[in-house]
Parts: structure tokens; sequence; C-alpha cells
């Protein structure tokens, strides 16, 4: 058949994004430029779309790549990260860059990236972008070749045999990158670039940054009492950075800059062999935050500010006391010695439970 040929030099009219999903809707598919090269595109996990690709691809030796239009999607559909895979995904994403990733429970075998993971894009891509949305739904892609062949970076290296069996072909000129993305594996650490590409310099710039120190913040309302000793503890349990590859620090909500622990934590912590004579109190800001792979809030309400005030770090909060069954670790500030050392004992399981989950995390397979 001879496709509908779509050019674009700008951006495109509702009229033809709406032309575009309704061939997608319906399992049919399309050529489209990715921000890498130009992709033979449908609506993913498909089963009329999924075998229409096979026809048109002839022989594979991946399944096809999973393109989302946001990261939030993307994460929505994929499920919690631990904390590495999440910091390399908040820098590669959107990007010239195809992630492999532990295959998840809606991941059907035909679907799988070799016989254990699943290949995943953000575009930076506008269209793609706009496709995915309108859908609602993640597309798949696949480079708009016959296996083995190059994958083209221009409208006119598309063969006319290929451009015949989709029902629309977008022709937007040039890609962004000119060549196929870097592939990266993170189905177990340490990441690995498996194929060179697009967007290689700073990928290898991630994956030094995704080796970096787990950066843990603790945060209580004035940063005194229920934070440091948490943080101290925590610290303890896991090592020193140098040797734990975790770094943990504290901060309050309301915190008066400066401020020294209370008597009663210092005594504590004292008789567990911890010092806390040099902690000094400071505020939550946005730079604290950001900075944090994981956080932990003594009460809701530090859980609520954090994410109020920044909700894309929602996925990072948790409560200190969630592990143990203690929502809140009230705040003993001004109370009889007797209520410090009860909060003081609750924070050590607290901390322990999280410790143990931590260290399962830096233990994975290599």
């Amino acid at each position: 058949m001879s496709p509908d040929i779509l050019r674009i030099t700008d951006q495109i009219s509702p009229a033809e994004l709406n032309g575009l999903v309704d061939v997608l809707q319906d399992g049919g598919a399309i050529i489209a430029a990715a921000d890498t090269v130009y992709g033979l595109v449908t609506r993913a996990f498909d089963r009329k779309a999924f075998d229409r690709l096979d026809r048109i691809k002839g022989s594979r030796a991946l399944p096809y790549v999973v393109i989302f239009d946001s990261v939030d999607g993307f994460e929505d559909w994929y499920g919690d990260f631990d904390s590495f895979r999440r910091r390399l995904i908040s820098i590669l994403l959107p990007g010239p860059v195809t992630l492999i990733l532990p295959v998840n429970s809606k991941t059907s075998g035909d679907f799988r990236y070799g016989e254990a993971g699943i290949g995943v894009r953000v575009s930076s891509d506008a269209l793609l972008q706009q496709l995915g949305a309108r859908l609602g739904a993640p597309l798949w892609a696949t480079s708009a070749n016959r296996s083995s062949g190059p994958a083209p970076v221009n409208f006119d290296d598309i063969s006319q045999a290929l451009l015949e069996e989709v029902e629309i072909a977008v022709d937007s000129g040039s890609t962004i990158f000119r060549e196929p993305s870097t592939v990266v594996d993170m189905r177990q650490r340490p990441f690995r670039v498996m194929r060179e590409g697009a967007g290689l310099d700073r990928v290898q710039q991630a994956l030094a940054e995704a080796d970096a120190p787990l950066e843990i913040l603790v945060v209580c309302t004035g940063n005194i009492c229920r934070s440091p000793l948490a943080a101290a503890l925590l610290q303890s349990q896991l090592g020193p950075p140098e040797l734990s590859s975790v770094r943990v620090r504290s901060a309050g909500t309301s915190a008066l800059e400066g401020s020294p622990p209370v008597q009663s934590m210092i005594e504590i912590a004292s008789e567990w062999g911890l010092d806390l004579s040099e902690h000094r109190a400071r505020q939550v800001t946005e730079e604290i935050l950001r900075g944090a792979d994981l956080i932990l809030a003594a009460e809701p309400i530090h859980r609520d500010m954090i994410v109020e005030a920044a909700p894309w770090l929602k996925k990072r909060v948790h409560l200190i006391g969630g592990k143990t069954g203690f929502e809140t670790l009230p705040d003993p500030y001004g109370a009889a010695e007797d209520a410090y050392r009860h909060i003081a004992e609750l924070i050590r399981q607290a901390t322990e439970a999280w410790a143990l989950e931590i260290r399962a995390l830096l233990e994975q397979p290599v």
C-alpha cells in the first residue's frame, strides 16, 4: 500500500496528531522520528500491534523498546525503583538513551529483552511525547529498517518498501542526534554500557555519579533531638561512608541553624558509643533535599511538608518508623528523661530495620 506522507516543518496540528493516534489505537503502524533515528512505531503491549511489527521488521534479535511520554508515566507503570536506579533515571531521562531494566510483572515473556529485562526510553522528541500522552499508553519502537540494516537518521534514508508497510509516515527532516541511542544495562549493578551511541558522554558521567555514596537524609522538626540520633545510629549500623558507600545526614523542617543537640540525646548517644557533641542543627532546603537519594521523616507531617514543597521527591520520602510499625516517632523535646529514652529506643529499632534493607540493596549481585 502507499502510505500517507505527513511532512512537518514546525509543530504538528491537532488534526494530524489525532490521525496518527487513531492508527495506533487500531493496532496500526507509523514511521516517525525519535530524537535518535527514525522508527517503526505502534501501541505497546498490544498483541495485534506486536504481530504487525514482527511482520514488518522480519527477524529480530531483541524485543522492541517501550517508549513513554514522560518519566512520571514510566515510573507509574514500572513501579518503585531502588535509589541507585532512580538516581540514574533522573539524570538520563528524557534523552537519547535506552535503559535495560529488570522485567516487571506487567511484561510477558514475548516483550522482554532477552530472558530477563525490558528496554525502556523516554524520548526527548516532542512528537513521540505527544503521541504517548494522547494515546494514553506507551509506544513500541524499533528502527525503521529491516533487521541488520542501517538505522535511518533522515527520512529519505527509509526504503520505499518499508514505507509501504505502514499507514502513515511522518517526515520531519533529520533526527536531533543523528545516531542510535546509547544502551545502558541496568539489570544489575554495576550498570554498564551495552552499546555506544548518542549521549554517550552524559551516560558515562551519570554512571560515575551512580557509583557515588548513597545519600540518606533524616528529618525531624528542630534537628536537635530525633534526627541527629537517627542519623548517627544508621551511619554506625551501616559503617563509615568510605567503607559502606552510604552517607547519612540530618536536617529539620523548623531548625534554628547552629543549635546543639539536647543534652539528654547527647548522653543517650554516648552510652551507645556515639558522639553527638559536634552536631549542629541545619534547616531543610531544596538543595539539601535534592541531594538526597532517600529521605527518612520522623512523622507524617514532616513527610507531607517535604512532598508539598518538592512533589517530585514523593517516592524518595519514607517514615523512619515505617518498617517497625511506628508511623510517628513523637518529639520528646521538653519531656522527662524517660520519654527521651523511650523515643531513642524506638529510633534504634527503626534504624536497624532500615540498615537491613539498605545493606541488602548495596549487596545486590554484580
